[in-house]
């Protein structure tokens, strides 16, 4: 039997058109530079962005952050909003970009989310497991106490009270572990349990439209961008940000974690590298596959959850991309 929950909330999903773009998919496939194409044709748009790295003051050359100028062509929101040694959580996220849409609808323009960080997407689409728990003030004393064991322990308390969610993180992830067990004593729930509340449709406001291109060229591009980035100064970005920040979380991000391993000496484990700039070149260009691969993997699950999202690989469905852009924009925004 179905219930009239579930009725109702297929029903609203399917009688609300979406009004909001979001433009993601893999890194380096040019989201941000066609969005903001895409937004200056059209006119009225201010873009949102959905990037877990855009969002810190400082890390400039090693995110791809859109320029100055580009910047300054179309209004964003959401960029430089942080500094490195600050967390910005997927519920941050969440309501900062429910705030930042607020504001640009409440001046008459249009919203559109661009990037590929699967979790702050997640979070708009489906809303946050113990959504109603988020704001519950955090023991700083227990945090600090969890952050002061080690991974094996932390691994056996989740383990002991949640094994489905220990198994799911590992343990390996300190951060996601103290986390984990954070939200568990503000909330007296397990995170199997909060994930249970998740909604099974996603919201009906946003149309998710996924860019990607093939192998070959976006290998390509990888490669042309990790040059670029090298040759711009990553190394000596690197080193600036890790004096003023040495213990953020965000320097861990591909591209800052391969830099910080060449600079102070950590060779890879397993295989031969060639020394100096091409070495180096080659480890990022390696990672940044890998997280491509990933990235494709949870896309394709993620569209399998959001009907009516779509694919397109740039170049060859670029003309099919700019008519569902144009069409979705260039109609009456209604707010819901």
């Amino acid at each position: 039997m179905v219930s009239t929950e579930s009725l109702n909330e297929s029903s609203i999903a399917t009688r609300i058109s979406p009004s909001i773009g979001i433009l993601a998919g893999p890194t380096a496939t040019g989201k941000s530079s066609l969005a903001i194409e895409l937004a200056c044709e059209v006119g009225n748009i201010e873009i949102i962005n959905a990037d877990s790295l855009l969002v810190y003051k400082e890390m400039n050359i090693g995110t791809a952050k859109p320029s100055a100028e580009e910047l300054n062509r179309i209004p964003h929101h959401l960029i430089n909003i942080k500094t490195p040694d600050e967390p910005f959580t997927a519920g941050e996220f969440k309501r900062a970009a429910e705030a930042a849409l607020q504001d640009i609808h409440s001046r008459g323009k249009r919203a559109l989310l661009v990037g590929g960080t699967g979790f702050y997407l997640k979070s708009l689409l489906f809303g946050m497991w113990g959504e109603s728990e988020q704001n519950a003030s955090v023991s700083l004393e227990l945090k600090t106490q969890l952050e002061g064991q080690c991974q094996t322990k932390l691994y056996q308390k989740l383990f002991q009270k949640d094994p489905t969610s220990a198994l799911r993180i590992g343990i390996s992830d300190r951060y996601r572990l103290v986390r984990a067990l954070v939200l568990m004593d503000q909330t007296g729930k397990s995170l199997t349990q909060l994930q249970a509340e998740v909604p099974s449709l996603p919201d009906p406001r946003f149309a998710l439209w996924i860019l990607d291109r093939t192998s070959d060229e976006l290998h390509l591009r990888i490669e042309r961008r990790t040059q670029h980035m090298l040759e711009e100064g990553l190394i000596s970005e690197f080193q600036i940000l890790h004096s003023k920040y040495p213990l953020s979380r965000a320097l861990h991000a591909i591209g800052y974690a391969q830099v910080g391993d060449s600079v102070a000496g950590n060779l890879p484990q397993g295989r031969k590298i060639e020394p100096g700039m091409n070495g180096l070149q080659s480890e990022i260009s390696l990672a940044t596959r890998q997280l491509v691969k990933r990235q494709r993997t949870w896309f394709r699950n993620q569209s399998k959850k959001t009907p009516g999202s779509r694919w397109f690989h740039l170049e060859q469905d670029r003309a099919m991309l700019e008519v569902e852009f144009k069409s979705l924009y260039r109609n009456a925004y209604v707010q819901i």
